[in-house]
């Protein structure tokens, strides 16, 4: 009797430290004139769980193959490193689009689920900083403006989105050569409560469930993302 009170008790606790825990997602992105690279890490379960992912390389092929991009990743679950290539153009796009289409056709109101879930998400850093030049002081003057312009906007609208925690540092470096160069630096972790994160993923079952033949279609959509 007393074992299996001492399992129920340790099952609660295990569960209550699962839903107090916090997922923590870290995004760095660099571009260089034409180098770019990005990092992504995903920690759950108090860095027990640790997925990463890496972008080493993103170079553009021609007008018809579009970007090619190399990927590399690696979990807790499993050592070692899987790496991959891929290509995005406008065929792909295209696919993507489509399969957006059906995921808002096979979900009822998946943009309010979504919209409510993104303001759960805290954002405790975000910098970005950006180093331009045109070749010409006036244009690069000009162009520093707008691209200020841009990331205020941006930051601005994902304001009302999620919850930024920390004020964003933005910075535009104007730089006034005679050659034109373009850096930008982007840096953020967001986070997010693994318990609201349970009760978002089934919320959206909810809601998947609701809409016939529902089921059917995310499964196919999850095995051609599984391929």
């Amino acid at each position: 009797m007393w074992i299996v009170v001492a399992i129920i008790v340790i099952l609660i606790i295990l569960l209550v430290a699962i839903i107090m825990s916090s997922i923590t997602i870290t995004l760095w992105y660099s571009k260089h004139n034409k180098d770019d690279k990005a990092v992504l890490d995903v920690k759950m379960l108090y860095g027990i769980v640790k997925m990463h992912y890496e972008m080493p390389s993103l170079v553009f092929a021609n007008m018809k193959k579009g970007f090619m991009l190399r990927l590399e990743s690696k979990n807790s679950f499993r050592s070692g490193q899987t790496a991959g290539k891929a290509h995005i153009n406008k065929r792909r796009i295209d696919h993507w689009a489509d399969e957006v289409r059906i995921m808002l056709q096979s979900t009822a109101s998946l943009k309010e689920w979504f919209n409510r879930t993104m303001q759960h998400v805290n954002i405790m850093k975000l910098d970005w900083s950006t180093n331009l030049s045109t070749g010409d002081a006036a244009w690069t003057a000009i162009a520093t403006g707008t691209v200020w312009g841009l990331k205020t906007t941006l930051v601005g609208w994902l304001s009302f989105k999620v919850r930024m925690r920390n004020n964003p540092r933005l910075f535009v470096v104007p730089v006034f050569k005679d050659e034109p160069q373009f850096a930008t630096e982007l840096s953020c972790v967001a986070r997010i409560s693994c318990g609201y994160a349970l009760y978002a993923g089934i919320m959206l079952m909810a809601r998947i469930l609701k809409v016939p033949g529902g089921p059917i279609h995310w499964f196919r959509l999850a095995k051609q993302v599984l391929r």
